[in-house]
């Protein structure tokens, strides 16, 4: 036998033997299912707020129509461009 051989007969030997250790310790595990920290929770309670809802009036807008003095006349028919 080669020394690269036994080199990887004794990796995969270790490697078998490591999956053994780990198999033997997670079987062993005697986990009822708890968890071993347990959290306790402290239950606060809040006080109740209130929100005051308050309605708008509608409001109302007055349109005055005056007329305006000054300013520039519209263009009389006939004053395009092009013509």
């Amino acid at each position: 036998m080669t020394s690269s051989t036994r080199w990887l007969v004794g990796l995969l030997l270790a490697l078998v033997v490591g999956l053994g250790v780990a198999l033997a310790i997670v079987a062993g595990d005697d986990d009822d299912g708890t968890p071993a920290i347990t959290a306790t929770a402290q239950a606060t309670t809040a006080e109740p707020t209130t929100t005051e809802t308050t309605t708008a009036q509608p409001t109302t807008t007055e349109t005055t129509t005056t007329e305006s003095s000054g300013g520039v006349a519209p263009p009389s028919e006939g004053s395009g461009l092009g013509q």
